[in-house]
């Protein structure tokens, strides 16, 4: 339990167990009824002082000025100390903010994820595990402590106020993921963020299988639907659970055995204007060529004759060791 937790618990019990012992001593000392002392007790604590209810006897009287003024040590110091932890959260968030926003200032070619729920919370986790570069936009408190705690780069604040994206970085930004629950919320925050940076790629949730032309319309490279593809792959693994098995195991995180890759073909690589056969295939790597995909169209299972290409994007297959190879050739 953290400090600011326990001092607020301290100052609720003195408040009641001062409440307690105030209705208990005018029910003895008075003989007023529970809910008579109770009320004396209150309005006394909170000078109030209605004065339809007052203690006849000189013990009564003596024991509700003891009471008055432990009350008033009591109270004083349960207002400090709701008062001080509501400054010092305010001032640890502000902190929190400024750290980091100073960690996002030296990204470039990063992602934008917004929201932390259940989708945006799945992304994150897997641009860690992956390596790429991300910044979380939340406006949920606690998530965002849960989330920074669990080490990711999290802003606080509401996804669809432009400020809140430039403090993401959205002019350096490469991509950005609108994973809020609300559609609507999700179009104005593709509309902002195309507006902000029209080279961006926006990948967009759609709750609703209505506002998919709506994201489109409004800028989105790519509409995804949990709810369909979660259905689609259902339907799917009883239908063709071998081939679902498969695709989950290469896209499965940390998995070094076997991973699917895109390289994009620099216009300095040795890999530009090279038959398919010079590097990959049989006895040359263990990297399986898979597609190449050129000006949008996808040829699947290239032959090795084939030149590939500066701009080209290559899907390949292959040991997460054989990959970085084929990475390190592409950069050179």
């Amino acid at each position: 339990m953290s400090e600011s937790r326990l001092k607020l618990l301290k100052a609720v019990f003195g408040l009641v167990m001062l409440t307690a012992v105030g209705t208990l001593g005018l029910m003895y000392f008075e003989g007023f009824s529970a809910f008579d002392s109770f009320w004396l007790t209150i309005v006394s604590l909170s000078t109030t002082g209605y004065g339809d209810i007052v203690p006849k006897t000189d013990a009564g009287r003596l024991f509700l000025l003891v009471v008055l003024v432990t009350g008033l040590v009591v109270v004083t110091y349960s207002l400090g100390t709701i008062i001080n932890i509501l400054v010092e959260k305010q001032l640890f968030s502000l902190k929190e903010n400024g750290k980091m926003l100073k960690a996002i200032e030296s990204l470039k070619d990063h992602t934008i994820v917004c929201g932390a729920g259940r989708v945006g919370g799945n992304v994150a986790e897997i641009f860690r595990s992956e390596g790429a570069p991300y910044v979380v936009i939340e406006n949920n408190e606690e998530l965002v402590h849960q989330m920074r705690e669990d080490g990711h780069l999290v802003l606080q604040g509401d996804a669809t106020r432009d400020e809140m994206l430039h403090e993401a970085g959205i002019t350096r930004a490469k991509g950005i993921i609108c994973g809020l629950s609300n559609d609507a919320y999700n179009v104005y925050v593709v509309i902002t963020a195309r507006a902000l940076n029209p080279r961006l790629t926006i990948v967009s949730r759609a709750v609703q299988p209505e506002s998919v032309a709506k994201l489109r319309h409004a800028g989105a490279d790519k509409i995804i639907s949990p709810d369909q593809i979660g259905g689609h792959r259902m339907a799917m693994a009883i239908l063709k659970p071998t081939a679902i098995e498969l695709m989950d195991t290469l896209f499965a995180p940390h998995n070094l055995e076997i991973q699917v890759e895109e390289i994009l073909i620099g216009t300095q690589s040795v890999l530009a204007n090279k038959q398919v056969m010079t590097f990959f295939g049989s006895g040359v790597s263990e990297v399986m060529l898979v597609a190449i995909i050129r000006d949008g169209n996808v040829r699947m299972n290239p032959p090795a004759s084939e030149n590939m290409q500066a701009q080209d994007v290559l899907v390949l297959i292959g040991s997460s060791q054989e990959l970085k190879k084929i990475e390190r050739l592409n950069a050179t």
